[in-house]
């Protein structure tokens, strides 16, 4: 068999195929039977038979009930293909279905037969008949309920009957029309209604018919309808009837054009030819129906023939929701006002806004404001005596009524406010309040405003809503976490706006995002004096319920010292604080948390100006008399002298200085009797002469590294004289008058300098001549001075060599001469 015939036979059975198979219309391979005939009563029990003629191994038949396979039956047959397999399909409640026989070979799906099948039901008693006819009818028409749908053609029987005989009529649907004709008016008519189809017969009860009762109004004639001006909108319905209006009413139903079920309103009656239908929505195309009743009765005529007629666009019926704000600056005779309005909701009115209309109630003062959002604002002068002007929208469908706006001032206390409870989310905050004042007699109230403004006023959200007499409470939504708000109320009456009562609210707070900014005004050295200025309004994101003072000294395993302080107006805070410097920091908390830490500073604490002075004087006096101490040598060899007797000698006793060894005293009697022989490159050049500054010529010369004098006679000495050149650095020996020194003698301090005869550099002179001025004189007949010596500003510096003489060293050029003092031997004590 082709994909071709397939294709078409899956066409032709209404059924696709399987998943993976192919359908396939096949009768020669059996037939489908079904017990009852079709129509069936429903709720019969149906047995259907599938015979299959030519079958294959293991094949299976199945049984589906279409549509929408709403019952499918499995089933195997074995090795004997010519049996028949039967199904059973209990309580069948289907009106219209198929069955069809399938057999399924391989991948191969054959229909082996189908039928259609058509249950029914019989019919029910016939309710409810009414009788009804008009004046000028020459029929009455009578009509019932039939009940449930049979499925099935039913037909109907009408009899009528009376003294005089019985008529009978008959009719497919559920009315039927009789001729007045036959009709006596003083006559009484029984009629019976039969129903009858083939699974049974069904008989209404006797209904007592009389033409007198059985006369209607007549159905109205709707010539106009129009869209009249009210609170809502409405249609007003025009009619004309022959009948006497004066004891008809009227009632109208209407649907829109794109339902089919009427909705029956409630008409008002305007006259006796006029109703209107409140309610209606706008631009929307109505068909309307009107009918007259009978009062007193339950007689009404037939629904008039439809009218369409399409309803207009709606304009705003309520005045707007106005506020102001007034300036702060006011003349004498213009005062600035910012006129605040909310735009009408879109469900109140239909088409567009084309603008808002400001009276100001003197002249021809109007002016035409555009705006395209929802919140209005629109600043502008007027004089100061104005008491109130009107505000009102202009919309392609109309004008609202005025809205007041009051500008003077009553001169009442507010209403006391009081704040309630955050929303969950922080998005909204419940307020109250209470009117605590007397009413005032002539005065009317007309609304309370709530007024809402962000604080700081640099990022001003503004919000206000109206709030009807008879509440005392409100929510404000739309507002944000961490943001505080100035929240008022007012109470508007007839004479005015009364004053404010506010209060400052956050709808959730959160943790300050900035620390306050801390400063030391005292600091001593047990305690603390600061103050601080707390985050910007916008930083704080909260109610600061208390600070935290962190106190740490500089050291580096000092531990922070937390002091907890209650917010207060004053932002001040005296604390004990630990010794010396202290570093502070603080931070704010609020209901959310702890928040960032402020400023770092340090601080030190004061020293008392008294006390300073009376450390550093003594420390002074105590420094001078060491220092005149040290300078004054009698008082200072009497005091070393005292600590020697009482400590052991070793303690005091001075080590031996190489200068005073046996080798270098040998060393320095040969330099006497001859001259030093040097080799070419460690000697030095030959001394400069030198010559003595007296005239005495008892002196024996001196020899060129050593010389002797003679014991001096007085005071005055001679002076020798060494001149030096640019280039020589000599070295200069003076040999002291007395004796050879003892070698048991007492080594000299550490103080004085001695050298060997073969060159050896002491330094610099000035340094040579500090380490030695020990022992020079300054003036004669002084023991105690010999510590202080001064290089004079016009002379040559004059040094005391052990008392024998004084040489004048006369620096020339850049020369610095060096000077070797060989030690006398004596130590002067």
């Amino acid at each position: 068999m082709s994909l071709w015939r397939c294709f078409i036979t899956l066409l032709l059975s209404r059924s696709g195929p399987l998943l993976g198979s192919c359908q396939v219309f096949d009768d020669s391979l059996g037939h489908l039977r079904v017990d009852l005939a079709s129509p069936f009563l429903l709720g019969s029990d149906l047995r259907v038979y599938c015979h299959i003629n030519k079958c294959g191994w293991r094949s299976k038949v199945s049984l589906v009930l279409k549509p929408k396979d709403q019952w499918k039956r499995d089933n195997w047959i074995g090795l004997d293909c010519s049996s028949v397999v039967e199904f059973r399909l209990p309580d069948v409640q289907w009106p219209r279905f198929d069955l069809i026989c399938r057999l399924h070979e391989d991948s191969v799906v054959y229909v082996v037969g189908g039928i259609d099948l058509h249950g029914g039901w019989p019919p029910d008693k016939p309710e409810n008949i009414t009788c009804e006819t008009t004046s000028p009818s020459p029929w009455v028409e009578c009509r019932w309920r039939a009940g449930r749908d049979t499925h099935v053609v039913t037909s109907y029987k009408v009899s009528l009957s009376s003294e005089n005989g019985t008529w009978n009529w008959t009719s497919e649907a559920d009315n039927v029309a009789l001729p007045k004709a036959k009709l006596d008016v003083n006559q009484r008519y029984q009629l019976v209604v039969s129903a009858d189809n083939r699974f049974g017969r069904s008989r209404s009860d006797p209904f007592m018919l009389q033409s007198a009762r059985l006369l209607i109004p007549q159905s109205p004639h709707i010539t106009q309808v129009y869209f009249g001006n009210s609170s809502t909108l409405a249609a007003v319905l025009r009619w004309r009837t022959p009948e006497d209006l004066s004891q008809l009413s009227a009632s109208v139903r209407l649907r829109p054009a794109n339902s089919s079920s009427w909705e029956v309103r409630e008409a008002t009656r305007l006259s006796q030819d006029e109703v209107r239908v409140d309610g209606l929505e706008p631009l929307v195309d109505y068909q309307f129906q009107i009918r007259m009743c009978t009062k007193g009765t339950s007689k009404c005529s037939k629904w008039s023939s439809d009218v369409m007629s399409r309803s207009p666009g709606k304009g705003p019926t309520q005045p707007l929701r106005v506020w102001r704000i007034l300036s702060n600056h006011k003349s004498s005779s213009l005062q600035t006002v910012t006129v605040l309005w909310k735009a009408p909701p879109p469900e109140t009115f239909s088409g567009q806004v084309e603008h808002y209309k400001i009276d100001l109630g003197r002249g021809p003062a109007v002016r035409e404001v555009i705006c395209t959002t929802s919140l209005c604002r629109f600043p502008l002068k007027m004089p100061s005596d104005l008491a109130a002007l009107a505000v009102s929208v202009v919309t392609t469908y109309g004008t609202s009524p005025p809205a007041i706006v009051p500008l003077s001032l009553s001169g009442d206390l507010g209403p006391a406010l009081r704040l309630g409870y955050p929303t969950a989310n922080g998005s909204a905050v419940l307020v109250s309040w209470e009117l605590t004042r007397p009413r005032v007699p002539g005065s009317e109230e007309l609304y309370y405003v709530l007024e809402w403004t962000s604080v700081p006023v640099g990022h001003r959200e503004l919000g206000w809503m109206q709030v009807s007499m008879d509440q005392n409470n409100a929510t404000i939504t739309g507002m944000s976490l961490g943001v505080r708000y100035n929240i008022s109320v007012y109470v508007v009456n007839t004479r005015g706006v009364s004053t404010s009562s506010s209060i400052l609210a956050y709808s959730g707070q959160l943790k300050p995002d900035a620390g306050p900014r801390v400063s030391v005004l005292h600091h001593n050295s047990t305690h603390l004096l600061v103050q601080w200025e707390d985050p910007a309004v916008e930083r704080q994101r909260g109610f600061i319920n208390n600070y935290t003072i962190y106190l740490r000294t500089p050291h580096v395993r000092s531990q922070e010292i937390p002091v907890a302080v209650a917010a207060s107006h004053q932002k001040q805070a005296r604390l004990k604080c630990p010794l010396g410097s202290v570093a502070i920091q603080m931070s704010a908390s609020t209901a959310a948390g702890e928040g960032p830490r402020g400023n770092l500073i340090y601080s030190r604490p004061a020293e008392p100006a008294g006390g300073l002075a009376m450390l550093v004087f003594p420390v002074l006096a105590v420094v001078a008399v060491l220092v005149r101490l040290a300078c004054w040598s009698c008082v200072r060899q009497r005091i070393k002298a005292r600590c020697a007797s009482g400590v052991p000698d070793w303690l005091v006793e001075k080590l031996p200085k190489p200068e005073k060894s046996q080798a270098i005293k040998l060393l320095e009697q040969d330099a006497i009797m001859s001259e030093p022989s040097f080799s070419d490159t460690d000697s030095d050049p030959p001394l400069s002469p030198i010559s003595f500054a007296s005239g005495e010529d008892s002196y024996p010369p001196v020899p060129p590294l050593q010389h002797r004098a003679k014991p001096k006679t007085s005071f005055l000495e001679p002076f020798v004289i060494a001149t030096l050149d640019h280039s020589y650095k000599p070295q200069l020996t003076v040999a002291p008058q007395a004796e050879p020194p003892d070698q048991d003698q007492t080594p000299p301090r550490g103080d004085d300098s001695g050298f060997s005869g073969f060159g050896l550099n002491v330094g610099n002179l000035l340094s040579s001549l500090e380490m030695d001025s020990s022992g020079w004189p300054r003036t004669p007949g002084s023991d105690c001075g010999r510590d202080n010596w001064r290089d004079g500003e016009d002379h040559p510096p004059a040094v005391d060599l052990q008392g024998d003489t004084v040489v004048e060293v006369v620096l020339t050029g850049d020369y610095i001469p060096q000077i070797c003092i060989p030690s006398s031997g004596r130590e002067t004590e």
